[in-house]
Parts: C-alpha cells; sequence; structure tokens
C-alpha cells in the first residue's frame, strides 16, 4: 500500500496500479503485491525481490484478484465454456 500512494505522488494514476492479492504455488501461501501498468507491459513490485519485472516473468504467482482505488477484479481461470474477449484500452 506503501508503495501505491508513493507512486501516485510521482505522478501515476490509480488507474494505472492495482495491488494484486495471489497465491504463491511454490510456497503455497498468500501474498500480495502492486501491480503498475507501463508503456503496454504490466509489472511486478515485490516486497520479496528487489527487481521489478514484467508479470509475465512470475509463472508461480497465481492471482486470486486485485484492487485500485475505483475498482475490483476476481481472477478466475477460463473454462473451457468460457468465451473471453479482451477489451481495448
Amino acid at each position: 500500500m506503501a508503495k501505491f500512494y508513493a507512486l501516485k505522488e510521482l505522478g501515476f494514476t490509480g488507474d494505472d496500479m492495482r495491488v494484486v492479492a495471489l497465491k504463491d504455488t511454490i510456497r503455497n501461501i498468500g501474498h500480495a503485491v502492486l501491480v503498475v501498468y507501463l508503456d503496454g507491459d504490466a509489472y511486478v513490485l515485490d516486497n520479496q525481490t528487489v527487481m521489478v519485472l514484467s508479470h509475465e516473468k512470475y509463472k508461480h504467482y497465481l492471482p486470486q484478484y486485485s484492487v485500485n482505488e475505483k475498482f475490483r477484479w476476481m481472477h478466475v481461470p477460463p473454462t473451457k465454456n468460457t468465451t473471453y474477449t479482451k477489451t481495448k484500452k
């Protein structure tokens, strides 16, 4: 949460960031990270490391839900019968 508000002070908007509650499938525990959208990618700010990496590098994190100041999202894996259309920004 501190990173969220620190980045807001630096000029990021709440729409550019989400706090993501997830499951660490290696440690089998719950965890939370800050995700920042920048230049078409989502970067993970995680207190488990000093590196800021693209979300694509984190294969062992299974997102459960995410929130920002306005919205909340439930991350539900698609099923065989799910129709999914990516929305454009």
